[in-house]
């Protein structure tokens, strides 16, 4: 059954990123069944709850780090820091 997963060259990172993954959509689970989302608009211009605000925010932190491995002798840290902090602003006031 796990010769599914044989696919992904299976690393330290990877797994720490899927387990997040997994641990997030977990804790949103439980958070929306004690508390539920109440849907606003932010910044963004959409009208969105927090489920959908973590979805954009980990598509833009993926977006903008895939351009950070495009450009080259750029510093990966400094592009991570401030997706990082995009990303934290898209959930805030997204």
């Amino acid at each position: 059954m796990l010769e599914i997963f044989d696919w992904i060259p299976w690393t330290a990172p990877i797994a720490y990123i899927f387990i997040g993954l997994a641990v997030m959509i977990t804790g949103l689970t439980i958070w929306g069944h004690y508390r539920p989302p109440v849907r606003r608009k932010g910044f963004l211009g959409l009208v969105t709850d927090r489920s959908e605000r973590v979805y954009i925010s980990i598509v833009s932190f993926a977006l903008v780090m895939v351009v950070s491995f495009s450009i080259v002798d750029s510093n990966t840290m400094i592009w991570a820091l401030s997706a990082l902090a995009m990303s934290a602003g898209i959930l805030k006031w997204g």
